[in-house]
């Protein structure tokens, strides 16, 4: 039999593949099918080499790439323009990245994707310099475009003006919007849609919005999520598990960190999944469950390299300092010094670079980890700083606790009032059951013995174990035994916290 012979013809490449890969954010199977396009168009390869580069944050390698690439007509060099002024300006050489875009922009003609794109991408770079009316004023101009997927994109880059304004209500409409407009493509580009959802989960998590809440479940379920959007997938899904716990459904979060956590882009963002749980558990009673995974996150976190880490996974170290303030004071130190030695600040979804929120995300828990370690005019000043941060953004049940900690620390009961106030939307959250217990014990001694009331009021006084043993002509051993009960009563770990409960409700 003979054998057929084997076409040498190169195998055409699929752009309608690539574009329909490339919008679903299948960003390996774009790679694939650019090696069937190989050497055959060498231009066209580095053009959409790069378009999946940018969305990969390659900037640097796009620059490479592009700078000095002959094109051979008209059209590849706008392209090259267009890209290459991305990505200068997410290197900070906004001139550049503006002389590219200007260049372009006057080549292209209105109503193609050329011109839209350069429409954007001058808009974007207009955020990056803090020019946010211009970048505003592209924007509009982007809603006016025909294709969904631009106007998407647009109500995204205005919802990052909106936060920079600190209009967290328009942030979320436009949000919201994005969403609307995606539903309505009959391909949607992915990327944007994971953008806006991840973003929009944040704000849930933040904030009291029950109709978004649904809205994001809604959308996180229908999506079809790929290898480009995961740290989207695992993020939005780890904030969908604090939107459950907010709600009072704490089995529902426990599910979604573990959820979470098997979608884990690398082992720092497991440690804060680990330290997620261990928190919501320490703070539910699930005392002995908290600390397994407690040691379980500090296992996997000692051996970890944290310099390498830019974004959100920071977190983890000052959560983990406040966890074991508790219980293992040096260690609880440790990660406070390994956190600072950082330098550079924790970054979450929905921030930017000089937000305050992302120092206050810090403050709370290094304000918490002090008090417990009995620094406490330090703790005050944190937990100040963080309250008047979330305060300012409207994240209430953020004000709420810290409130909670300044009242713990401090005696005075207007932050009791403040804490019952700000956490009035979230009534079956864990948070509200601390700051109710926090408001019983703070004017009801009934359930104490008469010796158990007369020890506290000697300790509100500032006696010593010693001075109350001889003022109640009792042994040392049996005050210690009326002190650790009137702990366990109160759910406090030590006398200030004791007499901060008390300080402004002091017993007859």
């Amino acid at each position: 039999m003979a054998t057929p012979k084997r076409s040498s013809r190169k195998a055409r490449f699929n752009e309608d593949g690539f574009n329909a890969a490339f919008l679903a954010a299948d960003y390996p199977a774009c790679r694939r099918l650019l090696d069937e396009l190989g050497a055959g168009d060498p231009v066209r390869a580095a053009l959409l080499t790069a378009r999946i580069d940018f969305r990969e944050q390659r900037y640097v390698e796009i620059i490479e790439q592009l700078t000095g690439l002959k094109t051979k007509d008209p059209e590849s060099e706008i392209e090259r323009d267009i890209l290459l002024g991305a990505a200068y300006g997410h290197t900070n050489d906004y001139l550049t990245g503006r002389l590219r875009l200007d260049r372009a922009l006057e080549k292209t003609t209105t109503g193609t994707q050329l011109h839209a794109d350069a429409i954007f991408y001058k808009g974007l770079g207009a955020w990056l310099e803090h020019e946010h009316r211009e970048s505003e004023s592209l924007m509009e101009r982007g809603l006016q475009d025909a294709s969904p997927n631009n106007r998407a994109r647009a109500h995204v880059l205005l919802s990052w003006i909106a936060v920079r304004r600190r209009d967290t209500d328009k942030q979320v409409r436009e949000l919201m919007r994005a969403l609307d407009v995606l539903g309505e493509s009959s391909n949607p580009d992915e990327y944007y849609r994971a953008k806006a959802l991840r973003t929009l989960s944040l704000l849930v998590r933040e904030l009291p919005l029950a109709r978004e809440a649904s809205r994001v479940k809604e959308v996180y379920a229908s999506m079809k999520w790929a290898a480009g959007t995961r740290l989207e997938q695992f993020q939005t899904q780890r904030y969908i598990g604090w939107i459950d716990a907010l709600q009072g459904d704490e089995l529902a979060a426990f599910r979604a960190f573990r959820a979470a956590s098997a979608l884990a882009p690398s082992e720092h963002w497991r440690v804060l999944c680990l330290t997620d749980r261990a928190y919501l558990a320490r703070n539910t009673g699930e005392r002995t469950f908290a600390q397994d995974v407690l040691h379980e996150a500090h296992e996997i976190a000692q051996h970890l390299s944290w310099s390498e880490t830019q974004r959100e996974e920071r977190s983890s170290l000052f959560v983990l300092a406040e966890l074991f303030a508790t219980t293992d004071p040096a260690l609880s130190q440790k990660y406070l010094a390994q956190f600072r030695s950082l330098h550079t600040p924790v970054m979450v979804g929905i921030s930017y670079d000089d937000d305050p929120r992302t120092r206050a995300f810090a403050a709370y828990s290094a304000g918490k980890a002090m008090l417990e370690l009995g620094e406490k005019e330090e703790a005050i000043v944190m937990l100040s700083e963080a309250r008047e941060t979330f305060d300012a953004f409207h994240y209430g049940w953020r004000t709420a606790v810290c409130a909670l900690a300044l009242y713990r620390a401090t005696g005075a009961p207007a932050w009791l009032v403040e804490a019952r106030q700000k956490i009035a939307p979230w009534p079956k959250s864990w948070v509200a059951r601390k700051i109710a217990d926090a408001s019983d014990a703070s004017v009801d001694s009934r359930l104490l013995s008469k010796a158990q009331r007369r020890v506290l009021d000697l300790l509100l006084e500032g006696k010593s174990n010693a001075g109350i043993a001889k003022a109640l002509g009792r042994s040392p051993y049996t005050v210690r035994n009326h002190i650790a009960q009137l702990f366990r009563t109160y759910n406090v770990t030590n006398r200030t916290q004791l007499a901060g409960l008390f300080r402004s409700h002091k017993r007859a």
